[in-house]
């Protein structure tokens, strides 16, 4: 059974206007993906079809909490998201045209699968580091890396040699 089968939009059966889709990314749509196993969140995504004779101009957006680890505490915390893209599509040959905003289906095509664009869209958007708002880490945490943190002494003149190399790079 395909899990993600309510994330395909049949495109054909479309009148031409404007058409919406909304969706719930959870923890079951993200165990599909091998990458997001185990998160859990609670994200609305939106699909706007603009459908005319020649092309379907798509917007999707995502907006929601996850769940996250803090990258400098450990602390769980709720991590806002909201993101969006345009998406458009025509129908041709697959062959040709594809791009990364640029859909071309087949002629037999009677869906668009938007669950990849839906899974691209989280991905491209999550932060490479996730971090609580200043102030709001774990208290104990801060003590214990405050504690290793290496502190610059401002006070010790660097060796020479450091400070041609850094002449270079200013060049």
């Amino acid at each position: 059974m395909d899990r993600l089968r309510e994330y395909k939009v049949a495109f054909r059966g479309l009148k031409e206007g404007k058409h919406e889709f909304s969706y719930i990314m959870d923890s079951a749509f993200f165990s599909c993906f091998e990458r997001t196993v185990g998160t859990e969140g609670n994200l609305e995504a939106r699909i706007l079809i603009d459908k005319s004779a020649l092309l379907m101009e798509v917007t999707i957006s995502i907006e929601g909490e996850v769940k996250a680890v803090c990258d400098r505490c450990l602390g769980d915390m709720d991590f806002r998201m909201a993101a969006s893209m345009k998406l458009f599509v025509r129908q041709g040959d697959p062959k040709d045209g594809n791009s990364d905003d640029f859909l071309v289906v087949g002629a037999g095509d009677d869906y668009i699968d938007f669950s990849t664009y839906l899974y691209e869209l989280y991905m491209v958007n999550l932060p490479v580091r996730i971090v609580h708002p200043e102030g709001e880490c774990d208290a104990f945490m801060n003590t214990i890396l405050d504690k290793y943190l290496l502190k610059e002494d401002e006070t010790s003149e660097t060796e020479p040699r450091w400070n041609a190399l850094k002449n270079i790079i200013n060049n």
